[in-house]
């Protein structure tokens, strides 16, 4: 009886592996979802994946792994679509701002950095300084809480019609003092603080229509008193 069995198990994994090398399991089709910034031929050149390959040739978890190596790539799945097909899932990494590390960085919209620019990257991202490489060492290290906070600011502010973030080309940590935003316009500074930054962002939008015409004599906008907003003249501009 148990040679039996084993009889039935070798005939079936004969048959699993002759069924396999069948051309009927031979690649012909390669699915590729989810890419914005990288093209269709990019993947399938990361992932080498080629037709006429046995779908059971191939090692789904290690074609994965070797797509996230790429630095646009946050995750990437693999998967079988037999006969003769395999699907290519990626989910990219989303900039929203660029930090200066010695070299120019993108961090995403988890607050990772994740890809240094290169000649022909855009650049139409808000800057962030004040955070150094070591400040992002480890999850809790300072810079790295700081830079999650950024990233709030930056989804909040894309949210926003009145004032939001096309109107900001850098943004500053300073982990004492806070947060400070510079416009596009003229530099002025917006000092925004530690936290509460929805109520602020909702008291500028209310005065910005106002005080757009007048940013050339601005030198800062203080949002850090709850429910005020003080506005400071450049010197030589006080009548």
């Amino acid at each position: 009886m148990l040679m039996c069995g084993g009889a039935l198990l070798l005939g079936a994994g004969f048959g699993m592996y002759m069924l396999s090398m069948s051309d009927a399991f031979r690649i012909e089709h390669i699915e590729v979802d989810g890419n914005q910034r990288l093209s269709t031929e990019d993947i399938l050149s990361l992932s080498d994946i080629r037709h006429g390959q046995g779908t059971f040739d191939l090692d789904l978890e290690l074609i994965g792994q070797r797509l996230e190596e790429n630095d646009w790539i946050l995750k990437a799945q693999v998967e079988r679509r037999l006969p003769c097909g395999v699907k290519i899932s990626i989910v990219e990494h989303t900039p929203c701002c660029i930090i200066n590390l010695d070299y120019l960085y993108y961090v995403d919209l988890q607050g990772k950095v994740f890809k240094v620019l290169h000649r022909g990257d855009p650049l139409d991202y808000p800057m962030v300084s004040g955070i150094e490489r070591d400040d992002l060492e480890t999850p809790d290290a300072p810079g790295t809480r700081w830079l999650k906070r950024v990233v709030e600011i930056v989804a909040q502010l894309e949210k926003r019609t009145v004032f939001n973030i096309d109107e900001v080309a850098q943004i500053h940590v300073d982990f004492e003092r806070g947060i400070d935003l510079y416009t596009l316009e003229h530099g002025v500074t917006l000092r925004l603080g530690h936290d509460q930054f929805g109520s602020k962002f909702n008291l500028l939008e209310h005065m910005y229509p106002q005080l757009k015409p007048e940013l050339n004599i601005l030198e800062y906008i203080d949002l850090n008193v709850p429910g005020k907003l003080i506005v400071k003249k450049r010197d030589g501009d006080r009548d």
